[in-house]
Formats: structure tokens, C-alpha cells, sequence
């Protein structure tokens, strides 16, 4: 399970830095929008990681840069 709870789903799950796209942010990235939904160590500031279904079909993508179009930001909500 994802830090939100969900199942990851490939073409739409991706861990970000939730200070930079908090859970629930949209983004678009080659035509296809995608969830944050994740967090991880590896996801710093701008990095993201991208979901695939299997580690060949990641290994394939590789690193890449991108350019990250932002379609629905979420508020970070604090709890006092």
C-alpha cells in the first residue's frame, strides 16, 4: 500500500516530496496524469518516482527528466 493508503496503480501513482506536491496533487507528465500518492527516500524536493507494474518496465524508463504540469494542487492541512 501507498502512504495514502491505496493500492499503487501504474500510468497514475507517483511518490513526491509532500512539502513540495502534497498527497492528492495532479500532475501531467507526457500526456498522462498521475496521483501523488506516495512518499519516499529517494523523493527530494523536485524528484518524483514513477509507479510501473513491474521493475523491468521501470529499468526500461530509467531516470529522465521532465517537465511536470501541475493540474490540481492540495492544501496541506496541519493538525494542532
Amino acid at each position: 500500500l501507498t502512504y495514502s493508503g491505496t493500492v499503487p496503480q501504474a500510468s497514475h501513482t507517483i511518490s513526491a516530496d509532500l512539502t513540495v506536491l502534497p498527497l492528492g496533487t495532479k500532475v501531467k507528465i507526457s500526456d498522462v496524469i498521475y496521483t501523488v500518492e506516495d512518499m519516499g527516500s529517494g523523493v527530494d524536493g523536485t524528484k518524483i518516482d514513477i509507479f510501473y507494474s513491474s521493475h523491468s518496465d521501470a529499468w526500461a524508463h530509467g531516470m529522465q527528466q521532465a517537465e511536470v504540469y501541475l493540474i490540481e494542487q492540495q492544501e496541506i492541512i496541519e493538525e494542532s
